[in-house]
């Protein structure tokens, strides 16, 4: 990884809370659905926006810091920023790569999760009006298991789509596994790591996968999103045509505006879209945090407030789906049968914490801002419920 995790910040993370002031008035374990905004972020968006109204849009401006907050993510994923594109969403870059595959010829197949988050799997399953047979893997455990893919696979298989973790369950998945036998057939993997980057550590896998993307509005705590950064490998560049491509995707975006020329990027910037300025000035504010704090302080309390809070869930009989250790993340799921998830979301609400219900679990998320006293908070309300 870069200097974000090489050089260890002084600051005590556990005083992370303080820069969030939502913090002070709620238990908050929501950042899987979208992250915290700091004070930081709220001034540079005062800013931005007051010069904006005074001065006009400083565009140039929006540019560089969303140039400066792709050199950020592709530290939190461990690439070079030279192989991030930023792409708006998870959906887009999705799509961008469905649409490097042609009229399906005999045999060829799309190997997909069936519970996949729709941004990752609407558009592989319209590869079915090209002629692929997309291919659903039953989950278990809450996600896709390597021997379950496996059994998908064959030599027309062109390309397999996971999430890095689970939005529902929080069950993270074996990449290195994963991709192994994705590519032993030649497939692509593409990786959606919404609920990841930020979050946890991803670089040690990151050699395996083709694609990755994630979004600014969770783990990179910018809830206004605009703008999302994609990973993709050398070959996949080499091997991909950017159907998207505008002025952004120029050698020299500045002079990319006309033609009649066409002189691209020769890095993955040349896979970018068009942006939102004001979400990229948002962004490099709500990134920053991480080369304070630095992302192996920030990934370790993660790890540690998760096993905190998954431990006192199970004290107190609310027992979380069991994953194994290497499967576990910074999300944490309590399977509700029967009980009304409308209603236990309201009254935990009315005591000031904020979690979400999905997929017939209560979700609870947490991040560095999170503290121990907000796991006391919930599970005491728990136990009064």
């Amino acid at each position: 990884m870069t200097g974000l995790a090489e050089h260890p910040s002084s600051l005590d993370i556990r005083d992370a809370r303080t820069l969030y002031p939502a913090t002070e008035s709620q238990a908050y374990f929501n950042t899987a659905a979208v992250g915290l905004a700091s004070r930081r972020m709220a001034a540079s968006y005062h800013s931005f926006i007051a010069d904006w109204t005074l001065e006009g849009l400083d565009w140039v401006r929006g540019d560089a810091a969303a140039n400066a907050t792709r050199a950020v993510v592709a530290g939190l994923m461990g690439a070079d920023p030279a192989d991030v594109a930023l792409i708006a969403s998870v959906s887009a870059a999705a799509g961008l790569v469905a649409s490097q595959f042609g009229v399906a010829e005999s045999g060829q197949s799309i190997v997909v999760g069936e519970r996949e988050y729709s941004s990752n799997y609407f558009p592989w399953r319209l590869l079915a009006r090209k002629g692929y047979d997309v291919r659903l893997v039953p989950f278990r455990n809450g996600g896709v298991e390597p021997d379950d893919i496996a059994l998908h696979l064959d030599g027309g298989t062109r390309l397999v789509a996971v999430s890095a973790v689970q939005t529902a369950s929080g069950h993270r998945s074996d990449l290195a596994a994963i991709s192994g036998l994705a590519h032993e057939v030649g497939a692509v993997l593409f990786v959606d790591g919404t609920q990841c980057v930020g979050a946890m550590r991803i670089a040690e896998q990151l050699p395996h996968v083709d694609v990755l993307v994630a979004p600014d509005h969770k783990y990179l705590m910018n809830a206004g999103r605009g703008v999302g950064y994609c990973y993709l490998s050398p070959a996949m560049q080499a091997r991909f045509t950017p159907t998207n491509a505008g002025w952004r995707a120029g050698a020299e975006p500045y002079a990319s505006f006309f033609g009649p020329t066409m002189e691209l990027s020769e890095t993955a910037s040349r896979f970018d879209s068009s942006i939102s300025w004001l979400a990229a000035i948002g962004d490099e504010a709500a990134v920053s945090v991480f080369s304070d704090f630095g992302a192996d302080a920030i990934f370790a309390r993660n790890a540690e407030l998760a096993d905190t809070l998954r431990s006192a869930l199970t004290e107190i009989g609310w027992a979380p789906l069991d994953l194994p250790p290497a499967n576990r993340s910074t999300i944490v799921s309590v399977p509700l049968g029967d009980t009304d998830s409308g209603r236990l979301i309201g009254e935990l609400k009315s005591r000031g914490i904020a979690c979400s219900t999905r997929d017939g679990n209560l979700r609870m998320a947490v991040h560095f801002y999170n503290h121990e006293d907000d796991i006391l908070r919930l599970t005491t309300a728990l136990t009064s419920l």
